[in-house]
């Protein structure tokens, strides 16, 4: 088996565990999400809303570190 082959093996074994942690970061094991909305400093909660804006904000927000922590692995 070639270097690279094998090389390509491994990254994706890797990367498909680092996936289902992910998931697991994100999501309860009923699939709901563990971020339920924003709180401003007077303790006001507000739902997140479907805006693809926001979804993207908090998912980059929320799994960042995680990337850089598989990335730096």
């Amino acid at each position: 088996m070639s270097r690279k082959i094998k090389y390509t093996e491994e990254f994706e074994k890797a990367l498909n565990k680092f996936v289902k942690e992910l998931k697991e970061h994100i999501s309860t094991d009923t699939g709901e999400w563990t971020i339920k909305g924003f709180i401003d400093i007077y303790k006001n909660i507000y739902t997140i809303s479907s805006d693809t804006k926001i979804v993207s904000k908090i998912l980059e927000i929320h799994i960042f570190p995680e990337i850089l922590r598989f990335a730096k692995k």
